[in-house]
């Protein structure tokens, strides 16, 4: 998922560097709530260990 978060973020970068403000701005808000998505589904789970 965090590959995933910083391609996008990298996709992002490169729409701005080419002047396509509009797509980058929304895709960056994407992600934006995809990185909340996962910080509060995933990343503050408990971890279990399956023996």
């Amino acid at each position: 998922m965090i590959a995933l978060l910083f391609a996008v973020l990298t996709v992002t970068m490169g729409l701005n560097y080419y002047g396509r403000t509009t797509v980058a701005n929304t895709l960056f808000f994407i992600t934006l709530a995809l990185s909340a998505y996962w910080l509060k589904f995933h990343a503050t789970s408990q971890l279990t260990i399956q023996l």
